[in-house]
């Protein structure tokens, strides 16, 4: 028997079991007619009188302007760049739901992607994986288009089943078998990315035990002057340096020592007290979503400034907290 097209791609209020958000990921392939698999899913979505988003680079989003003409209303935004630093890209999506979201209690129906070639997976992993926190409550569901899937590169698949509690396949969305959920992911993404092969160098500056806030600014700007950072990218690194520093002050145990390396590729500062490591890789990406109390603000602020903010033990006794916070020069 041959399943209906309504049999495999089932209405948005026959899939959507709540009221928040929904998280839709599918990966290109390719010789793929996009069309034949998006097509039908956002046409229903457009005949239960609900608006659809498409934010994709230019010739995607033709093709599904063409394959949803005279469906209903559909409405053209902006390419969400996936190459950008996580908290650019959460805040921008968050924006554009909140601003193009119907508020006559339909849901919207949003389309994005796929990112740049040179985009950074990891970086592309974290996005994924956070939209499930930050846009939790939206009534929204997205569609991430991902890949191509390549022999070369990395796994497209399993990322994408990693991140998305939904899967689009030929026959229509399913559940994701191998979903994981957001603060296991980036915990796993973090242990990744320590220690930095950087800190097996003599940093350009350390400072024991600080005691002085002002002395840490002036000598920053002093010795990032000299760095491969433009002035504006100097002051946002300072301003994250000291927005972590002073979490370490307050809410941590002394003494509080800094270590910055510089290479004409990559800074790299490691923030390191006497407390417990905090264990909340979702906290900072957002002051609208997350809890900011325990420095929340602080680490908001902090994580728009730089490309990579992680916080572990500080040793393998879990004895302290490193927060390193990284900048690419390039």
């Amino acid at each position: 028997m041959t399943q209906s097209d309504e049999e495999l791609h089932p209405s948005p209020h026959q899939r959507v079991e709540e009221q928040g958000y929904r998280h839709v990921g599918h990966v290109l392939h390719p010789d793929q007619d996009l069309t034949v698999v998006v097509g039908p899913l956002r046409r229903q979505a457009l005949a239960a009188g609900e608006p659809v988003v498409i934010a994709c680079p230019e010739q995607v989003a033709s093709l599904l302007v063409a394959a949803l003409d005279g469906a209903g209303e559909v409405h053209l935004a902006p390419d969400q760049r996936s190459d950008e630093r996580p908290p650019a890209v959460l805040a921008a999506i968050a924006d554009l739901i909140d601003e193009q979201a119907p508020g006559d209690g339909h849901r919207l129906h949003l389309v994005t992607g796929p990112g740049g070639p040179d985009g950074d997976p990891a970086v592309s992993v974290q996005i994924e994986a956070l939209l499930n926190h930050v846009l939790a409550e939206r009534p929204v569901d997205q569609l991430c288009l991902l890949g191509p899937a390549t022999e070369e590169g990395p796994d497209v698949e399993a990322a994408a089943r990693a991140t998305h509690p939904w899967l689009l396949t030929a026959e229509g969305v399913v559940r994701s078998p191998d979903f994981r959920a957001p603060e296991e992911l980036l915990r796993e993404v973090q242990r990744a990315m320590v220690p930095d092969p950087l800190e097996e160098t003599e940093p350009t500056l350390a400072i024991t035990d600080l005691d002085d806030m002002r002395a840490l600014r002036r000598a920053l700007n002093r010795v990032l002057a000299d760095s491969a950072l433009s002035a504006d990218a100097a002051q946002d690194f300072v301003l994250a340096i000291d927005e972590v520093t002073a979490n370490a002050n307050e809410h941590g145990v002394p003494p509080v020592d800094v270590r910055l390396w510089c290479t004409p590729e990559r800074l790299l500062c490691a923030i390191t007290d006497r407390g417990t490591a905090f264990d909340d890789p979702l906290v900072g990406y957002g002051p609208a979503h997350g809890d900011m109390s325990v420095g929340g603000m602080g680490l908001w602020l902090a994580r728009r400034s730089v490309d990579s903010l992680t916080a572990t033990p500080a040793d393998d006794s879990g004895d302290g907290c490193t927060v390193r916070l990284v900048v690419n020069a390039g």
